[in-house]
């Protein structure tokens, strides 16, 4: 069984892709962008990961089925 990576692991010093536009800060990566054939990791710094986060969870409240 694979054991889970300490969460400080998976974060490292980079770009943020998601709009804030700072560089040199902890990001994490997010996946890949795929756009005309070609592939690009996406990283996140932590205040636009906690955004994307929240927009989300928004998002899946707003679509919550109903409870029979």
């Amino acid at each position: 069984m694979t054991q889970r990576p300490d969460v400080q692991e998976l974060w490292a010093t980079g770009d943020c892709w998601l709009g804030c536009g700072r560089t040199g800060v902890p990001v994490i990566w997010l996946g890949p962008l795929q756009w005309d054939g070609q592939h690009a990791p996406v990283h996140a710094c932590k205040p636009c990961l906690d955004r994307l986060k929240a927009q989300a969870l928004a998002y899946f409240m707003e679509r919550r089925p109903a409870a029979v």
